[in-house]
């Protein structure tokens, strides 16, 4: 199964309204997709807006927390599935930190939540550096989306059933693989 695990909408600073990236995200034939709209600009009717989308992909509710740190504020993903919780620290790229100050960056983060995987992508856009074995959790690739060009960019996969549980349990112990489009969305290389 194809997956998304950042995406943002008009419930706080995307330009699609939930169903709209629901339905760009299954045009582009992923199975599941995580909306995780910013915290401190999230709409209150976040969670009935989410909820109303229809679509035949299986969705995660989430949220994108800011967390204080020594280092300034960063962004920590909170996925939920019927059981799971899961805890994406996002785009280390953005912080301008070394891979050691990510580490204390994320030290800081763990007095208030777990950090179960770490983004490895800037947008959509590879971020070698940060997939290092120096950083021990799985790594992801997520479009960190705002707008329909920005869908589709880089993803994960997972084997196993349509589950939310199941999903993020995998994500948990590394258990699938990310991919990245290469020019056009048809030449695609899984890492």
């Amino acid at each position: 199964m194809k997956g998304q695990l950042h995406i943002h909408t008009t419930a706080s600073d995307g330009k699609l309204t939930p169903q709209e990236a629901a339905d760009r995200y299954a045009g582009l034939g992923f199975d599941f997709i995580a909306f995780t709209d910013h915290d401190h600009l999230l709409k209150p009717n976040y969670h009935k807006l989410i909820a109303a989308v229809k679509t035949n992909l299986l969705v995660f509710d989430g949220i994108e927390l800011t967390v204080c740190t020594r280092w300034g504020y960063v962004h920590v993903s909170q996925i939920s599935g019927d059981k799971e919780e899961l805890y994406i620290f996002n785009h280390p790229a953005d912080y301008g930190l070394s891979i050691k100050e990510v580490l204390q960056c994320i030290d800081d983060v763990l007095q208030k939540y777990p950090v179960d995987a770490v983004e490895i992508t800037h947008m959509g856009f590879s971020t070698p550096e940060f997939n290092s074995d120096l950083i021990p959790y799985p790594k992801v690739a997520t479009d960190d989306s705002h707008n329909s060009l920005a869908c589709g960019r880089a993803w994960i996969e997972v084997d196993g059933k349509r589950d939310k549980d199941s999903i993020l349990s995998k994500i948990k112990q590394g258990r699938f693989k990310c991919g990245y489009t290469k020019g056009d969305t048809r030449s695609i290389k899984i890492v």
